[in-house]
């Protein structure tokens, strides 16, 4: 049966034409919304809005998401109107009385997202504009922990924290909170988060933030307009208001193929409409709803950042867009002066620009007030100078990008950026501390006299600090080419001015190039070598990279460039070469390096791959040398060479960077550089490509992948040319990729955990006694044996503690260990040192075992015990092995041993500066075992052999210390053993409680000084024990 349409009064009276202009002024009708939800509207011929007053009222539908029938009549209660649509009856006679158009009439919330915290008082100065009494709510990434949170906390203590995952930007989070607390519940929401990014960014986030939450009488303008007219769909900053076809960049697509259901047949390409550049704004909650509907099908994911392209970016605009697609208005707030207001109707100002200006230069023509100003002056100092360098650092708070500047010295302009990362720049607000610098000084006044310093930023010319230093000629630890490959393993970068022993030592590597270019172009055939080089906005610079390729001497090549994307004329430049060696690639956005590489890479027809970045340059036997180098060691998956690092436009290099192969320093901090890896191409079966979620370090994590599943040599050659700060947007220079340090270290990690368990599987093929020499730390002692306990050793290996009169707590502890059958236990009556625990230890050990001597706070890390076995009888000239001894990150020590560590990552030690013990290594290596002159005895593997052949330690002339240096020179000048340093081999060496207790005490006992500073006995106990008290022992 059909159904009887029910009656109304006005049925049968023409539609009054009153009622009709009323709601068409009103901004409460919507008629595209209207037919969209009501899609029968369309089947009856009428005018939207007719249909609306004659039928729509009798079904009670909604004219537009901004008045709700069923709650206005509701609120009506028995004063419900009769004969006039509720619409009406609203706008005559409701809204007189106070009556809500619909239930989150009124309601607003304020929406932060933190992301960086170093910014927090600037969202902290403009949120207090918000009114009280309505509902804050702050985002960030739920990867923050109690710290973050506190100081979000204490920064915005109104605000309900809701941590949400790190994906799609702040985009992402207000989505991730709407799906938590549902924010179309709100009629107005105020949006704003901890805007950065490269350009311009202190002024970019407070016009943003002074558009709206200026002030306190801005807000109220703004919750007024919202209040008054429904057909206010956004507010912001005026001057951040961009044209939107003239602002697609890559969103055009995206804005189709997502939104094609909320766009319809708007012509967003060309139809005026505009949108805030930066996504701080107040948006109506019926708006937003329309946008959050859109994306309902879409999940964010977390990915590395980019600065256009994402679906972020598209929503951006879309938040303007929806302003346009529904007639409403827009309000525009002077950021110059935050209570000066415009209105606009339609889609864009009259008088707005209608093309694409950048950002920066938009932003430079804002008259901000004075005190704003005042915070964006540069700030810097210089903090001190080391043998031949200036530090210092030079930062725009606010700015997180490196700042450039010169010092002034005697004359001389010494230009640098600003770029390093200090951790006290961190914790003093200097931004995320990427504001250090350390420049080279000229040689020419390494003469030893005083010379100023003084400090100036660049771009404003402003002196910010002066200084007086006097400095000299550097001198080297090395004097020959051993020396230095040698020296290199701890601290791979020479810096200016190069000095006769470094010359000496770079003359030695242009004749290994040489001898190697000589080889790679007698080759027959020559294999092709595949060169990759990714590109984005390096129109300014590829040039010359291009050119230092087709400059090579060895022919046969082919140069493969991918653009990412680029926006400026790389492309064209380009195009202007005509060889047909090139091959050019062009993904069309911004996808990141390494899937340009990899792109590349599955191109690639050589047999041999290299990679040039293209804002580097190669020297014309770079490609000649390397493959004679492949040519040379046949087994050989992979080479590096060295590499002439310079700054800006500098035609000299401020260093030298080559670092033979330490895999264990690798580990710590990269020092191999892509621009001078080369591979073979069927080594990518094993090693794969490059990490896509990886936007930084990806050299680093593909040739630290390359020493694990392959083998890679060192080849001291110096052919490349690496510029740093030569463009705006070096990877390099970038910090905001610093989060995937995080990603590429948790991956060693795993790995290298997953590698040292199947070492672990080894059985020990010999047995073995474990002597461990005990003062004092109960807690140590405990972790040194848990550690050894992990695994079933099947009676190989004994551990004997030799105690030398711990505290009562000790030695119970070892005394259950002892009765358990754990451990060996042996008391002394008193402290008599290292080296005489040390022998009782080897008198107690079973007669056929090697010995490892351990310090009490030493960890063995699986399969490491093992690994120090099957080195040194592996070996028949190995009469004593050592591990990596791996000291924890912030251990004082660290940077004595190995310059070149980062202090912030574990670091191994046993090859050391400090102690000059590498004994020789190969021209050609391969980061194995190398041959050790000395090593600490914190951890050594000695065979029996060598034990029954010279004895056990020196303690009659090395009590706590030196004994391992005179058993070591007693082992390389008394018989034909050696020492060998084993990387699989991994021992932590924690931070030395003991010792540090003992110096605590040291000063008021004597035996302290006795022992531990002078080295020596007491003569009762030396004649106790029969020692002599030799004559040149003296202080």
């Amino acid at each position: 049966m059909r159904r009887r349409m029910p009656e109304m009064s006005f049925t049968d009276r023409r539609i009054s034409s009153d009622f009709y202009d009323l709601v068409v002024h009103s901004g409460y009708f919507d008629a595209d919304w209207y037919c969209a939800r009501y899609p029968d509207v369309a089947e009856t011929g009428l005018d939207p809005l007719q249909h609306y007053l004659k039928i729509g009222t009798l079904l009670r539908r909604d004219p537009s998401p901004l008045f709700e029938t069923a709650f206005y009549l509701q609120q009506c209660g028995a004063e419900r109107p009769v004969g006039v649509p509720p619409l009406v009856d609203f706008l005559t006679r409701g809204r007189g009385k106070g009556w809500k158009a619909r239930a989150s009439q009124g309601q607003v919330a304020l929406v932060a997202h933190v992301f960086h915290l170093d910014v927090l008082a600037d969202l902290s100065h403009y949120a207090a504009n918000f009114p009280a009494g309505f509902d804050r709510f702050v985002t960030c990434p739920d990867s923050f922990g109690p710290t973050e949170l506190d100081r979000i906390r204490a920064a915005l203590p109104e605000a309900r924290i809701v941590p949400v995952p790190n994906a799609g930007q702040d985009v992402g989070a207000l989505m991730a909170l709407d799906a938590q607390v549902g924010l179309t519940r709100y009629d107005v929401i105020c949006k704003m988060h901890s805007k950065k990014g490269a350009k311009e960014p202190a002024r970019w986030r407070h016009a943003l933030l002074r558009g709206i939450l200026g002030s306190r009488g801005q807000v109220d303008q703004i919750l007024e307009a919202f209040e008054r007219d429904p057909r206010l769909m956004l507010v912001g900053a005026r001057q951040l208001y961009l044209h939107g076809p003239s602002y697609m960049w890559q969103n055009a697509e995206t804005l189709g193929e997502m939104f094609s259901g909320l766009i319809g047949d708007f012509d967003y390409l060309r139809r005026d409409w505009g949108f805030i550049g930066g996504t701080c704004f107040w948006i109506r909650g019926a708006a937003f709803g329309e946008i959050r509907a859109a994306l309902a099908p879409v999940e964010f994911r977390p990915a590395a950042y980019t600065d256009d392209g994402t679906v972020a970016h598209s929503v951006e605009r879309l938040f303007g867009m929806v302003a346009a697609l529904r007639n409403g208005t827009v309000m525009l707030c002077d950021v110059s002066t935050p209570e000066v207001m415009e209105i606009v109707h339609g889609g864009f100002p009259a008088n707005g620009p209608r093309e694409r200006v950048m950002i920066s230069d938009l932003l430079r023509q804002i008259d901000f007030p004075e005190e704003l100003v005042r915070t964006w002056m540069p700030h810097g100092a210089i903090n001190g100078s080391g043998a031949t360098f200036v530090r210092g650092w030079l930062a725009l708070i606010g700015d997180p990008l490196p700042r450039r500047g010169y010092l002034q010295i005697e004359g001389e302009r010494v230009p640098f950026l600003a770029g390093g990362f200090r951790a006290d720049l961190k914790q003093n607000g200097v931004n995320e501390g990427w504001h250090a610098f350390q420049v080279s000084v000229p040689g020419s006044l390494c003469d030893g006299k005083p010379h100023e310093v003084v400090l100036f930023d660049e771009q404003t010319g402003g002196e910010l600090d002066r200084c007086t230093f006097a400095w000299t000629k550097p001198k080297r630890d090395y004097w020959d080419f051993q020396g230095f490959l040698k020296a290199s393993m701890t601290q791979p970068e020479v810096m200016t001015p190069f000095v006769e022993e470094d010359k000496r030592a770079f003359a030695v590597m242009e004749n290994i190039a040489n001898r190697m270019a000589r080889k790679g172009l007698a080759a027959e055939p020559r294999p092709l070598v595949s060169v990759v080089m990714p590109m984005f906005n390096r129109a300014s610079v590829v040039s010359e990279a291009i050119a230092s390729v087709l400059a090579q001497t060895y022919p046969d090549f082919e140069l493969i460039v991918v653009d990412d994307g680029s926006r400026d004329d790389s492309v064209a430049v380009v195009r202007r070469f005509d060889d047909p060696r090139i091959r050019l690639i062009e993904l069309g956005e911004n996808r990141g390096v390494t899937v340009a590489r990899n792109t590349a890479l599955r191109q690639a027809q050589g047999e041999i791959i290299a990679y040039l970045d293209s804002d580097n340059t190669w020297d014309s036997r770079f490609l000649a040398a390397h493959v004679g180098a492949l040519l040379e060691l046949p087994d050989a998956d992979m080479i590096y060479s060295g590499v002439l690092l310079y700054s800006g436009q500098a035609t000299e290099p401020y260093a030298m960077r080559y670092g033979h192969l330490h895999r264990a320093l690798l580990e710590n901090k990269n020092y191999i550089d892509n621009n001078i890896i080369v591979h073979r191409r069927a080594f990518l079966d094993r090693l794969g490509g490059f990490d896509e979620s990886l936007r930084r370090y990806v050299d680093w994590d593909l040739v630290l992948r390359a020493t694990e599943v392959g083998r890679v040599y060192s080849v001291p050659m110096l052919l490349c040319h690496y510029y740093y700060s030569r463009t705006e947007n070096a990877i390099t220079d970038n910090p905001t990729h610093v989060a995937h340090l995080d990603v590429l270290r948790a991956n060693l990690g795993a790995r290298q955990k997953a590698h040292l368990a199947q070492l672990d599987t080894a059985d020990l093929v010999r047995p073995v006694s474990i002597i461990v020499p005990n003062w004092q730390s109960l807690e140590d002692i405990r972790d040194c044996i848990e550690a050894l306990h992990r695994r079933d050793w099947q009676g190989m290996l004994d551990i004997i503690v030799v105690d030398n009169d711990s505290t009562e707590e000790v030695r119970a502890y070892l005394r259950a260990e002892h009765e358990a059958g754990r451990i060996r236990f042996e008391p002394l009556d008193g402290n008599y040192g290292f080296t005489y625990a040390v022998n009782i230890g080897i008198a107690l050990a079973r007669p056929e075992s090697d010995v490892i001597l351990l310090n009490n706070d030493a960890i063995a890390q699986p399969g490491s015990v093992q690994a120090l076995q099957r080195a040194c009888l592996g070996n028949p000239r190995a009469g004593m092995t050592v591990p990596r001894q791996i000291l924890p990150a912030g251990t004082k020590t660290l940077r004595t041993h190995v310059p070149f560590a980062r202090e912030t990552n574990d670091c191994d030690v046993n090859i050391s500066a400090h102690h000059r013990n590498v004994a020789t290594v190969p021209v050609f290596h391969d980061g194995g075992g190398l041959e050790l002159n000395y090593a600490a005895f914190f951890a050594v593997y000695i065979r029996r052999e060598l034990l029954d052949e010279i004895g056990p330690l020196d303690a009659e002339y090395g009590r706590h210390y030196r004994s391992d240096r005179v058993y070591s020179d007693l082992m390389r000048n008394l018989t034909d053993y050696r020492m060998f340093y084993v990387p699989e081999s991994h021992f932590i060496h924690k931070l030395q409680k003991a010792t540090d207790h003992l110096r605590e005490v040291g000063e008021k006992d004597k035996s302290f000084e006795l022992m531990f500073k002078r080295n020596q006995w007491d003569a009762e106990t030396a004649g106790r024990l029969n020692f002599r008290a030799p004559p040149w022992d003296v202080f």
